[in-house]
């Protein structure tokens, strides 16, 4: 009954997932036309990107901290829950404000240090640019500890709205005022959708959270979450300071460049949303099997799930390595978005795919520490991979532009996922990883199959159009997937009752 209902929670947020990001497509393919790639649209897209990388700081180190320490709360006093949740809105609010109020003041520095090659003229539009995102940031702490608070309630479809909401904002604004307000329209886009996420999710939790008249500070699951987030924010800090290095190298090429490598990642993140969302409700069933000392069956849910993710996102990752051009065509490829712009992004993305499997790999078992509120560990090893991306990126960005960039962090998926697999055994000696290894083969042989049909249905039909030849290509290819991994799939779902191996 238990698997039935973590399936049905996966197969809902899947469905509410894949709706939010096929409106993402369509808010990228309105941009991408009416706007095309310019000077002025890598002015937004550096400054918003710097901000959504400060958010992306806060929502992962809140959706992480929090879940665990709330959870263990919960436990104990349901009352003192509720007060935790508004707690930590409150005190996050005031640091965040302090964020807030050094980006305003330091704008033109930071802007400077993430667009080195600009002249004095763009590094000062760049830096107005970023002092009006920066105040959203208010808006994303709680829009993510309600996010935090709905998922550690199993109520995971609310929060999954955030991306269809945004979408759907932005569309209406260009529709409605792209004509007045130009590319402008997308700063107002952004900033609207941030206040409209936050009274959503804010009405939803409402019945999970209270109030109370006391220092936040003097919460003892707030400083208990404080310490907690420590390493966290450094861990994910070092990722923020990891992507604008990538930025500042991309920079430095050709006009256009930073926007279609950020449309790439738009379509990478499909793929790493779907990877997110999957571990988080998975993290919130192991944190709860850990809180009631059950590490055995929090060990075979972790095991299980490592093998059904990794088994759904190769042929994913194999696809969008060898159709990449075809996949930006279809998504992008009209109106201002020129043939440059596709293999620039088309470049991008083939070094992004390469980290799909990796990514699994590093967000589940990272989670599986967080579960057991260690939050050092994940933390050291996302530095030490980091160290190994900022040293690729510098080395490859002159050699492969784009390529060299996207493929120096799918290198540096993989050497987190592999740091957080051995890490994650430290905390349950139930994470045997013989049952990884047994599957090894029969996923071996499933990504030869998906690749060489992939390769042999490209061929039949390169005279056909990008979109059609692509959904041949997806349905050949992931058919034989299908069918050379059904043995491996069809044993896991026998033996899911049995202990882990």
């Amino acid at each position: 009954m238990k698997h039935n209902k973590i399936l049905k929670a996966l197969f809902s947020v899947t469905g509410v997932i894949l709706l939010s990001k096929l409106l993402g497509f369509v808010k990228q393919m309105v941009t991408a036309g009416v706007f095309g790639a310019t000077i002025e649209t890598d002015l937004i897209h550096l400054s918003e990107g710097f901000v959504g990388n400060i958010k992306y700081v806060l929502v992962q180190t809140l959706l992480t901290a929090f879940v665990a320490v709330y959870l263990h709360t919960k436990e104990e006093d349901d009352g003192a829950a509720r007060r935790f949740a508004a707690d930590t809105g409150r005190a996050f609010t005031a640091i965040t404000a302090v964020m807030v109020a050094v980006v305003m003041l330091f704008a033109p520095q930071i802007a400077r240090i993430i667009a080195p090659s600009y002249p004095a003229e763009l590094t000062a539009r760049l830096a107005m640019y970023l002092r009006i995102f920066s105040p959203a940031l208010v808006l994303f702490v709680w829009i993510a500890v309600f996010h935090a608070l709905l998922n550690a309630n199993q109520r995971f479809i609310p929060g999954e709205l955030e991306g269809a909401n945004q979408s759907l904002i932005l569309l209406a604004l260009v529709a409605g005022l792209a004509s007045v307000l130009g590319v402008r329209i997308l700063v107002v886009a952004f900033l609207a959708a941030a206040v409209w996420n936050a009274l959503f999710l804010g009405v939803v939790s409402r019945r999970y959270w209270e109030a109370a008249r006391s220092n936040p500070f003097r919460n003892p699951a707030v400083k208990e979450l404080l310490r907690m987030t420590g390493p966290l924010l450094l861990g994910y800090a070092m990722v923020y300071i990891n992507q604008q290095v990538g930025n500042i190298l991309v920079s430095g090429l050709e006009a256009g460049t930073v926007t279609a490598m950020d449309y790439a990642a738009v379509l990478f993140n499909l793929v790493g949303t779907l990877i997110g969302s999957f571990c988080s409700i998975l993290f919130t069933y192991i944190t709860k099997k850990i809180s009631q000392k059950d590490h055995e069956s929090a060990a075979r849910l972790t095991l299980r799930a490592a093998v059904l993710l990794v088994a759904v996102f190769l042929p994913i990752s194999i696809l969008m390595i060898l159709c990449a051009e075809d996949i930006v065509t279809i998504v992008y490829g009209r109106g201002a978005f020129a043939a440059d712009n596709i293999r620039v992004a088309a470049d991008a993305l083939v070094g992004f795919s390469l980290g799909v499997v990796p990514l699994v790999v590093r967000d589940l078992f990272s989670r599986v520490q967080y579960a057991y509120q260690d939050s050092k560990q994940p933390m050291i090893n996302s530095t030490v991979s980091i160290a190994v991306n900022i040293g690729l990126s510098v080395a490859l960005c002159p050699v492969l532009g784009v390529l060299g960039v996207s493929m120096a962090g799918s290198v540096s998926l993989l050497v987190c996922g592999g740091l957080n697999l051995i890490t994650a055994r430290r905390h349950n000696a139930f994470l045997r990883y013989g049952e990884l290894l047994k599957c090894l083969p029969w996923l071996c042989v499933g990504s030869v199959v998906c690749l060489l049909t992939a390769r042999w249905s490209i061929g039949c039909w390169q005279t056909q159009g990008a979109l059609l030849r692509f959904a041949l290509v997806t349905l050949t290819a992931g058919g034989a997937y299908a069918l050379s991994v059904s043995p491996l799939l069809l044993r896991l779902l026998r033996k899911e009752n049995e202990p882990a191996a």
